[in-house]
């Protein structure tokens, strides 16, 4: 079971919609191969001989001055409104563990950026969203989305190049517009999505792909920390029915989520307690980190029920056993009981692994 892939398949409201579970990844084409890009704008301007035209139809030297004087103040008039129409477009970017995304977007269109564990980030860990600002509904998500698949029927995918890298444009159902845009190379891993474009898309779709082309990927800039999915944890979780993740991680601390998604896995009630490990991988190897805490230390003696198809969390704050997290990959350990009561349970071992730039 692939609890963590983000998937795409067709949906009737919305341009895509995402799944978390129920449809393998599909590989997608060569990312190596790159053809012509989806669209071609020509921008050319006839060369101007203003200067030489004014002079050529003036009677006498002295007004030729004058016309050369007053093309040189036209030619600065224009300069500055090139420059002003320039200044206009605005640099938007957004840090993450595995990077920096960011976009130029122009005058006339608006802009949200989405953080890490924000409630603005539709799929994915975060990104930057964009949209007319006569729009009212429906924007391009730019999202870093670190497994990213996709399936379902009527599925149209081809290659191109954007932003000077190869990617691969997906379309459901022979849309008018595409539904992602999955970048490779050193873009690897962001997605463009489109969200109820429908009624703006025809107006505005040579922009967006403008828009797009001024898009950079910093992957040496990296800041925060993220879960990382591990399939090799998933037969102890299954056995119990149990997804373990993280969020809201930082050098100090993390939110524990479990979620108890099969009822009839666990053989009694799911608990676990304030107890918990830390270990840092080193040449593929895992460590336990050195604690920093002198003397015995221990923890409170308590049981948290982690609730039927329900979801329980808990804030961690390790700072007072390990100090603050150096970059690095790391997991957590933690024991959870499938309790059928006083002496009467199983105990596994489940583990959440996670980065920190």
């Amino acid at each position: 079971m692939k609890k963590h892939t983000i998937t795409l398949i067709p949906y009737a409201i919305l341009s895509i919609g995402l799944l978390l579970s129920g449809c393998g990844n599909t590989a997608l084409p060569e990312k190596n191969t790159i053809v012509a890009p989806i669209s071609e704008l020509s921008n050319q301007y006839p060369a101007e001989s203003t200067a030489e035209t004014a002079i050529s139809s003036l009677p006498n030297e002295s007004t030729a001055e004058t016309a050369i004087s007053e093309t040189a103040n036209e030619s600065a008039t224009d300069s500055t409104v090139s420059s002003a129409t320039a200044n206009a477009d605005t640099l938007v970017s957004q840090g993450g563990p595995y990077g920096k995304i960011t976009l130029s977007i122009p005058d006339g269109w608006r802009h949200e950026t989405c953080p890490i564990d924000s409630e603005q980030v539709d799929y994915g860990l975060y990104g930057v969203r964009f949209y007319p600002e006569d729009a009212t509904d429906g924007y391009i998500a730019v999202n870093y989305i670190d497994s990213f698949g996709v399936c379902g029927t009527g599925l149209e995918e081809k290659k191109s190049s954007i932003a000077g890298q190869p990617v691969n444009i997906g379309t459901y159902d022979n849309n008018v517009y595409w539904n992602f845009i999955a970048f490779h190379d050193d873009y690897d891993g962001v997605v463009a999505l489109t969200y109820s474009v429908d009624h703006w898309w025809e107006t505005y779709s040579d922009q967006v792909m403008d828009i797009l082309n001024t898009l950079s990927f910093d992957s040496t800039t990296k800041e925060g920390g993220a879960y990382l999915y591990n399939s090799d944890y998933d037969s102890d979780l299954d056995q119990i029915g149990l997804s373990f993740t993280l969020k809201k991680i930082s050098p100090s601390g993390a939110t524990l989520v479990f979620r108890n998604y099969d009822t009839d896995a666990p053989t009694g009630e799911l608990e676990y307690g304030d107890d918990f490990l830390i270990e840092i991988q080193k040449d593929d190897i895992w460590e336990e980190v050195p604690i920093q805490l002198e003397g015995n230390y221990g923890f409170n003696d308590i049981a948290y029920v982690i609730p039927a198809e329900g979801i329980s969390e808990q804030e961690l704050h390790w700072e007072w056993l390990y100090g603050t997290l150096a970059p690095g990959t790391y997991r957590i350990r933690k024991n959870i009981l499938d309790f059928r009561g006083t002496g009467d349970y199983d105990k596994h071992t489940v583990y959440a692994q996670f980065i920190l730039n």
